[in-house]
């Protein structure tokens, strides 16, 4: 199961999305998305956001998450993996941020 997480901040309209943070899928490491422009590419950028008054966070399924419980498992880095992340999963990561933390600096789904 998979699923991906965004983040809406003030004045973000009722119908807009936000801003897609990354992906989880099926144990695997969650996979952060890079925004150069907006000068989210690290763990940290990411926290400053996340961590602002009135940001809220989302999973795909509706579920909203603090930006403290979000934080906790989205940069655990697992000691061992049950399933190793695929080949294919693997090519994509851009880079791994502080703590190992993977980004990836295009949209994806």
């Amino acid at each position: 199961m998979s699923g991906n997480c965004s983040a809406t901040t003030p004045g973000t309209g009722p119908h807009e999305e936000g801003l897609h943070i990354g992906k989880h899928t099926g144990g695997w490491e969650f996979l952060f998305r890079a925004h150069p422009e907006r000068g989210l590419t690290t763990v940290a950028a990411w926290t400053e956001l996340l961590t602002a008054p009135g940001v809220v966070i989302r999973a795909e399924h509706g579920r909203t998450e603090t930006a403290e419980e979000f934080l906790a498992w989205a940069t655990r880095r697992p000691a061992t993996s049950t399933e190793p992340m695929r080949a294919h999963a693997r090519q994509h990561i851009s880079y791994r941020s502080e703590g190992g933390v993977p980004f990836l600096d295009h949209p994806f789904c």
